[in-house]
């Protein structure tokens, strides 16, 4: 039916899943900087976190209507992407304003 069928993977839409790791791969990177760095400052972690979360929230949305688009069904996958995603980037500028108080 499609001339290009491997973003349809059992029935479900998974070509935008690579978008969601590499979303959680910077989300990883930026806890992991906001907890150890020393020259990055709290704007930065509060404004990249916001970005990462904007972004990959945009991303499921129109993952979830390209799905509905083609008949396929959704992604929980892309969902609990979005969630750690989410979780990390607002862990970050907590961890490193609490780091910032204590130290």
């Amino acid at each position: 039916m499609y001339t290009y069928e491997s973003f349809v993977t059992e029935g479900t839409f998974t070509l935008l899943q690579p978008v969601f790791y590499s979303s959680l791969l910077a989300a990883v990177i930026l806890l992991i900087f906001a907890l150890t760095s020393k020259a990055i400052s709290g704007i930065v972690v509060v404004f990249i976190s916001l970005i990462l979360i904007i972004i990959s929230g945009q991303v499921l949305f129109f993952d979830a209507i390209i799905a509905d688009e083609l008949g396929l069904g959704g992604d929980g996958t892309a969902t609990l992407l979005f969630l750690g995603i989410a979780f990390l980037s607002l862990a970050s500028p907590v961890s490193f304003f609490i780091r910032k108080k204590e130290g």
